[in-house]
C-alpha cells in the first residue's frame, strides 16, 4: 500500500478499472426512490431507472455521514496509509464535504486533507483520478494538494440537459433560474461557476449545436498544444455517448479520451439524456 490514500464520493463515476488500478476508495452517497434508500454505489443505473418508473415524482439524493467517512479513513490508515486527500463534489450544492471535514476533525492524530472540486460528475473524477496518479509516483501529500489547485483551474466541464426541472427542484439551479420561462426554445449548456454553483454558460436552439459549442470549447483548449485528458459522459444514453466518443477519437486521436456513465445521484439532479464533456491538460 502507497503511503498517500484517496478518498473521493461517489459522484466522480470513475470506472471501476480505473478505481482499482489507482486504488481509489469510495465513500457513497445514498439516494431515495419512493420508501426506499440505497447507497448509490450499490444501485446500477438499470436499477434506478426501473424503479423510478414505479414512482411519482422524483428521486432524492442525500449525503455520506460522518461516520461513512471515519470508516473509510480508518480502512485506509489500518492498511499502512500515512496520509490522505479527501476529493469531494462542490460545497455550494451538497454537504457532502462538509460531512467529511466533520470526520476529519475528529481522527486529531490523523493526516487528511481535503478538497472541494467546485464541480461534479467526471469534474471531480478527473481531479480524483490525477491525485492518485500523483501518489503512484510518490509525490507527497502537500505537492499533491498544491498540483490540484493548479489542475482544477485548468478542468473544464460542459453539460446538457433535456429540462433544468429536476435541477430546479433540487434546489440546485444558481443562476441558470433565469431560463425557466423560456425552456421550450433554448437547449442551456452548464457549466460550475468560480463559486462551485451550476449557471449558465450559453443558450442554443437545439441539442446538436450544444454539442458543436462544447467541442468549440474543447478546440479552444487543446490549441494550446498540450496533450489532454477528455472525458464524454452521459445520464442512459449508452448509444449517443458511444457515438460522441467514436467522433471526438476521430477528431482528436493524439489525446486521452474516455467514456463514463453518470449515476443515480447525477441522474435525479440533471434527468436522462443529459450529457457533458469534462477536459484538461494532462499530464499537467
Amino acid at each position: 500500500m502507497r503511503k498517500i490514500g484517496i478518498v473521493m464520493d461517489s459522484t466522480g463515476y470513475l470506472t471501476r478499472d480505473i478505481l482499482q488500478q489507482f486504488q481509489i476508495l469510495v465513500v457513497s452517497l445514498a439516494v431515495t426512490v419512493g420508501t426506499e434508500t440505497y447507497p448509490e454505489t450499490e444501485l446500477s443505473n438499470k436499477q434506478y431507472f426501473e424503479k423510478l418508473k414505479r414512482i411519482n415524482g422524483l428521486s432524492t439524493t442525500s449525503q455520506p455521514s460522518v461516520g461513512a467517512f471515519l470508516e473509510a479513513y480508518e480502512s485506509l490508515f489500518s492498511q499502512g496509509v500515512e496520509e490522505i486527500i479527501s476529493l469531494h463534489l462542490s460545497s455550494s450544492i451538497s454537504g457532502t464535504l462538509r460531512s467529511a471535514q466533520m470526520a476529519i476533525n475528529l481522527a486529531l492524530d490523523k493526516k487528511i486533507y481535503s478538497f472541494d472540486s467546485q464541480s461534479s460528475a467526471l469534474g471531480l473524477g478527473v481531479l480524483a483520478w490525477a491525485a492518485a496518479e500523483w501518489a503512484e509516483q510518490g509525490l507527497s501529500a502537500s505537492e499533491i494538494m498544491a498540483n490540484l489547485k493548479i489542475l482544477k483551474e485548468q478542468t473544464e466541464l460542459y453539460f446538457v440537459v433535456n429540462t433544468l426541472e429536476n435541477l430546479r427542484k433540487g434546489g440546485r439551479i444558481g443562476g441558470a433560474a433565469a431560463l425557466l420561462g423560456t425552456l421550450l426554445q433554448i437547449k442551456p449548456i452548464l457549466y460550475f461557476n468560480q463559486q462551485g454553483e451550476i449557471d449558465v454558460f450559453d443558450k442554443v436552439r437545439s441539442r446538436p449545436r450544444a454539442w458543436q459549442r462544447v467541442l468549440e470549447m474543447l478546440t479552444r483548449a487543446i490549441s494550446s498544444g498540450k496533450r489532454f485528458r477528455i472525458c464524454v459522459m452521459h445520464v442512459n444514453i449508452p448509444d449517443e455517448g458511444e457515438a460522441l466518443l467514436r467522433e471526438l477519437k476521430s477528431r482528436f486521436p493524439e489525446h486521452d479520451i474516455r467514456l463514463f456513465e453518470a449515476g443515480a445521484v447525477i441522474a435525479t439532479h440533471v434527468g436522462t439524456g443529459a450529457f457533458g464533456l469534462v477536459f484538461h491538460p494532462w499530464p499537467l
